[in-house]
């Protein structure tokens, strides 16, 4: 009889231990996971774009000296508006044999060389003309080509900064109206995870080709190139406290 009360207090201690755990865990349990985006939109200050100069001779160093006198005479234009030579840079230089084909015959038309040339516009903003005179003065030169045109800008940490602040409010903001439907208050936060940062989206102009001729100087009309805006996003991901 003395060995099934020890056992019945034994269960009981068991069972009362069982349920304190189930307590606490439930205490533990009482957490809300939200996501928040923190959006700041700002006007870019950097317009990126590259240009490719291709020209063909009888021989290479006939294509490469046509090549060197074309990019030369963008350089010029390029450094007269203020940019500088830390910004730009050549990306790509090739040298080769072109063909075509006729009646099932390799006919050799010349050796083909192509430069490109990456330019960074800096110091633009919406009332800035920087950006299409100098896109004027390229439309002068013929046979070339200009890639899209992005747009970016050059420091965005205070605009980070405050991007991740409006993403942690707007995650307390929601917390706070799940808590309230279930008449509960939000406490503390226990974890804040940086679930994404978006950097800058590029915004571009459609590309701009110039085959035959400067058609902006013949139409008479300068080019107009808007910046618009560009965002910036944070996205964190909170678990606050349940009270």
């Amino acid at each position: 009889m003395k060995k099934i009360g020890v056992a019945l207090l034994l269960v009981l201690f068991i069972i009362f231990a069982f349920s304190c755990q189930s307590v606490s865990l439930v205490e533990k349990s009482r957490t809300i996971s939200v996501q928040g985006t923190g959006r700041v939109s700002v006007s870019p200050d950097v317009a990126s774009f590259s240009i490719t100069v291709s020209e063909l001779g009888e021989t290479t160093r006939e294509a490469q000296l046509k090549t060197n006198e074309k990019i030369g005479a963008l350089l010029a234009m390029i450094r007269a508006q203020g940019v500088l030579d830390e910004d730009l840079s050549t990306t790509a230089l090739e040298f080769y044999p072109e063909y075509r084909w006729k009646d099932n015959e390799q006919i050799f038309l010349g050796q083909r060389v192509r430069q490109t040339l990456h330019v960074s516009v800096k110091g633009i903003d919406n009332k800035s003309t920087l950006l299409s005179t100098l896109i004027d003065e390229i439309g002068t030169v013929t046979n070339i080509s200009i890639s899209t045109i992005k747009f970016s800008k050059e420091d965005t940490s205070s605009e980070y900064a405050e991007s991740r602040k409006l993403a942690m409010e707007k995650a307390l903001e929601k917390a706070s109206e799940y808590a309230y439907a279930a008449h509960m208050k939000v406490g503390k936060p226990l974890t804040v995870s940086d679930y994404s940062s978006a950097d800058i989206r590029s915004s571009s102009q459609p590309t701009l080709m110039k085959a035959s001729g400067a058609y902006m100087m013949e139409s008479g009309a300068n080019a107009e190139v808007p910046t618009g805006t560009l965002d910036i996003v944070s996205i964190v991901s909170v678990v606050f406290e349940l009270q």
